[in-house]
């Protein structure tokens, strides 16, 4: 088991305008009594895209020290009859919905065990059915913060029975490459779900690729940064967080390629 940290990483689609993300803070500090410290990730996944969730999450949980729980809630299921889960890895804690959100990172990380969330005892009641970010996640996540061992959260689930959601596809073929848009940042910068040697790939012969999206083709360098670029230059390269992107330089890719995450581009070598 992780040595708890006391600290509690939380990413949500919550947003800042609504008062949802200030809730479940305040869930954390009632339930915890000032000894658990909340580190906002973010609240600005774009609503219901568990996709994007995962990619955050993903890309930023080892950055984090050892013992902290991820509290992750992007959850359209809310309600149904998908499970709430604990994940318990090699260094770290996830909670959060039975979405794929959590797969990426705790995979990666080593998964040890899972849990199913269902000791009442431990929820805000009455619990609702559409706001387990406060009723369910949060007083879990403070509870494994302290130390609680995570037998008391509920019955141990066999791992093949857990929602599985793989952010990279492997490059296979060296001429033309299918990407899933798997983020776009506030820059409109696009993450592909690609691993990270296919921009070397794509971009071995003549260091251009060419790239399909549902509103035309276009060209981009390979740069080793955005920067290197002409303004409004598209470019390929590989992003601080591992993954190819595709960037305009002082402009938006999203908005050029007019794509989404979810979307399929493809990229060939030119």
């Amino acid at each position: 088991m992780p040595s708890p940290s006391g600290v509690i990483a939380f990413l949500s689609d919550f947003g800042w305008r609504d008062p949802y993300a200030g809730i479940v803070r305040g869930v954390v500090e009632s339930v915890g009594r000032g000894r658990v410290k909340v580190i906002d990730l973010t609240h600005d996944i774009p609503p219901f895209n568990v996709i994007a969730g995962a990619y955050v999450l993903y890309t930023s949980y080892r950055y984090f020290p050892g013992g902290t729980v991820f509290l992750a809630v992007v959850d359209p299921g809310v309600g149904t009859e998908r499970k709430p889960i604990t994940i318990e890895t090699r260094r770290y804690f996830f909670v959060g919905p039975d979405n794929g959100i959590l797969y990426p990172a705790a995979v990666e990380d080593g998964i040890v065990e899972v849990r199913v969330i269902e000791n009442e005892s431990v929820f805000l009641k009455p619990v609702s059915t559409s706001f387990h970010g406060r009723d369910v996640f949060a007083p879990t996540a403070v509870l494994l913060a302290l130390g609680t061992p995570i037998e008391k959260v509920g019955r141990r689930l066999p791992l093949d029975d857990i929602a599985r959601l793989e952010l990279r596809d492997r490059c296979a073929s060296e001429g033309e490459v299918r990407a899933r848009v798997v983020y776009i940042d506030v820059f409109g910068n696009v993450a592909l779900g690609l691993e990270r040697e296919c921009t070397s790939i794509l971009c071995a012969e003549r260091g251009r690729v060419e790239v399909e999206s549902r509103s035309g083709i276009f060209m981009a360098s390979c740069k080793p940064a955005f920067s290197f670029a002409e303004p409004g230059e598209m470019v390929l390269y590989n992003n601080s967080l591992g993954f190819p992107e595709l960037a305009v330089n002082l402009g938006s890719a999203a908005e050029v390629l007019k794509t989404g995450i979810g979307d399929m581009l493809v990229l060939r070598r030119r």
